[in-house]
């Protein structure tokens, strides 16, 4: 069996744990909120609580394939929902706002691609400097305020279209359908796991390396954008505190489904069951009444473990 062979057998293994793992929580937070955890209501509830780590674990997933990381998805997102909201509260047209937003987050994508693909800067401390950058950004344009008076037709991303799902669980199930295809089955995808693993192989091989990797961070930047619509329509409000941690989230999420710390080895699919089961324990800690401080410590055992299971998988790689 190849090296290639034996990482798609480890990674489907631990889906199927994951998988696993989610009927367990299923079931244990059923039991001990008398079914109310599996209602039709509580389930579009953790839909979309997942939604947004979903979408941001997504370019997430593009950015550790190559072997990167992206700290600046917090920062990207309260930047973004902060000028997008200034703009619609000023009266601009909505959809141009909705351009802008993916446009804004497009362009931190670019800078931090550039710098680490191009320049051969270190991914961690460019990310979290540009972490840094945009929050301060967004602060000082509003100058710490908080904006609200957003356009009725916002809302429809937090609005179930079609009487099915909300906007943000189908746009979660578009962009995913859309990534999975490009990693899967086009010339980019196979060069970001050719990168992933061995980035001076694939140099060797002919491979623009610097332009896989800031594709990826531009993905990243560009899911950012949507991440920062499905916010300000959720809250209908933004401002410098309106999320934290999120970087910590979708990299939770990320790896949790699969996807290596050390690159080469990602899906989407993991990703998104990744996103449902993080979205799922939250949930079922709300219904059950659980202390908020509790359950920043139920998530951080979470990245802890996630975090061990990738070191796992590597020694494991090592050793075969």
């Amino acid at each position: 069996m190849s090296t290639a062979e034996k990482k798609k057998e480890f990674t489907f293994g631990q889906k199927g744990a994951l998988l696993l793992l989610a009927i367990c929580i299923c079931v244990f937070f059923s039991v001990r909120t008398g079914g109310l955890f599996i209602g039709g209501q509580n389930i579009k509830n953790i839909l979309v609580s997942a939604s947004l780590n979903g979408i941001i674990g997504i370019g997430m997933t593009f950015v550790l394939i190559t072997g990167g990381i992206d700290l600046s998805v917090t920062g990207n997102i309260i930047m973004t929902s902060l000028f997008i909201s200034q703009m619609m509260v000023n009266g601009i047209p909505w959809i141009l706002c909705l351009l802008a937003a993916l446009l804004i987050g497009t362009l931190v994508g670019v800078i931090n691609g550039l710098a680490v693909g191009k320049f051969q800067m270190v991914a961690f401390v460019v990310t979290m400097a540009m972490n840094s950058i945009t929050t301060g950004i967004g602060k000082l344009y509003t100058d710490g305020m908080t904006l609200y008076g957003f356009p009725k037709n916002h809302e429809i991303f937090n609005k179930a279209l079609f009487g099915i799902l909300p906007g943000s669980v189908l746009m979660m199930a578009a962009v995913a359908i859309l990534a999975a295809v490009i990693l899967k089955y086009t010339d980019y995808g196979r060069k970001l796991y050719a990168v992933g693993g061995n980035s001076r192989a694939a140099w060797m091989s002919g491979i623009r390396t610097s332009t896989v990797v800031t594709l990826a961070y531009i993905i990243s930047g560009f899911l950012c954008g949507m991440g920062a619509i499905l916010m300000t329509s959720k809250l209908m409000s933004a401002s410098s505190t309106m999320i934290s941690g999120t970087e910590m989230d979708a990299i939770a999420a990320a790896v949790l489904g699969g996807t290596s710390l050390a690159g080469g080895i990602g899906s989407v699919t993991g990703t998104i069951l990744g996103a449902i089961t993080i979205a799922m324990i939250t949930n079922g800690l709300n219904l059950m009444g659980v202390s908020p401080f509790a359950q920043e410590i139920c998530k951080g055992v979470i990245i802890f473990a996630v975090v061990a299971i990738d070191a796992i998988q590597k020694r494991r790689q090592a050793e075969n």
